[in-house]
């Protein structure tokens, strides 16, 4: 486990399978921010992070499955983007075949614990801005386009740390498919004006302003190796079998089998599609 305090009010997880999972310790209880892939890593966040105090709040950075499955093995009122709710109510939920074959893969020997598994769903939602407050702690979090159309960013004022949720991922480019890429570099500009030291990004490690310029600089490199392709006269079909960016996400590591090979195939695939339809319709985008 990669546990760590980063701040006095701070403690973060950086190395479960998914995405980084943070705990806020405030005077009068704790705030998560996003909730493990893996429901026996949730099972044992959620016993540790304990010590701390009640947890009265678990913040989804947005709906994807790598923050969102572990809701409903944690404690706390889950609070999260608007559009996140209504995401995982609808159709774009995952399927549970899909969750088992996937977490089949992933926590093997664990499939039992999805047994009438159900998403915890949102009952506090931030449509704009949002302040929560656990006693001393004062949390700012705010609606931003991004990785997703409902990403959330949390701001902890006090400590001078963001957390991203994958608008940022100090690991690498998270898949594209559900972004689109001017509001991707919008919400990395609005990272930036905040006032903060540190960044707890998506994935990978805790970063700093120097680590938010290195993401957006590997963003930009695709981006315009895809414009420089369209510029040549690339058929749409060949820049989208031959562009590739390193996936560090959902590759596997020493502890986890990772997702299967033709599943990040089809998120290159669509991020790759994604990218050229955003720089087909604002050519602007190569200068960002």
């Amino acid at each position: 486990m990669a546990r760590q305090r980063i701040a006095p009010h701070v403690v973060v997880e950086t190395e479960h399978y998914g995405s980084n999972q943070s705990c806020i310790i405030g005077s009068e209880g704790v705030a998560l921010v996003d909730a493990p892939h893996i429901p026996s890593d949730a099972l044992a966040w959620g016993y540790y992070v304990q010590q701390f105090g009640e947890v009265k709040y678990l913040i989804n950075s947005d709906h994807h499955p790598d923050h969102t499955i572990g809701n409903r093995f944690l404690p706390g009122t889950v609070v999260s983007h608007a559009e996140t709710r209504r995401r995982l109510e609808s159709e774009e939920a995952p399927s549970m075949e899909y969750l088992e074959d996937l977490l089949g893969r992933l926590d093997p020997g664990n499939n039992h614990l999805l047994e009438n598994y159900t998403v915890r769903l949102a009952s506090i939602l931030v449509e704009n801005t949002l302040a929560l407050h656990l006693g001393d702690v004062h949390l700012e979090l705010r609606a931003a386009r991004g990785h997703t159309r409902n990403n959330v960013l949390t701001y902890l004022p006090q400590d001078g740390v963001i957390f991203t949720g994958d608008i940022v991922c100090e690991a690498g480019l998270p898949s594209f498919q559900d972004s689109r890429i001017t509001d991707w570099f919008d919400a990395l500009d609005l990272v930036e004006s905040y006032d903060f030291e540190q960044v707890v990004p998506g994935h990978g490690q805790v970063t700093d302003r120097a680590g938010v310029e290195r993401y957006r600089n590997l963003g930009r490199t695709v981006v315009r190796e895809v414009g420089e392709r369209l510029s040549r006269g690339q058929e749409s079909e060949q820049i989208i079998a031959e562009v590739r960016f390193e996936d560090n996400i959902h590759v596997a590591t020493p502890c986890c089998a990772g997702y299967p090979d033709d599943l990040i195939e089809s998120f290159q695939v669509r991020s790759i599609t994604r990218i050229i339809e955003d720089v087909q319709q604002n050519p602007d985008l190569l200068t960002r």
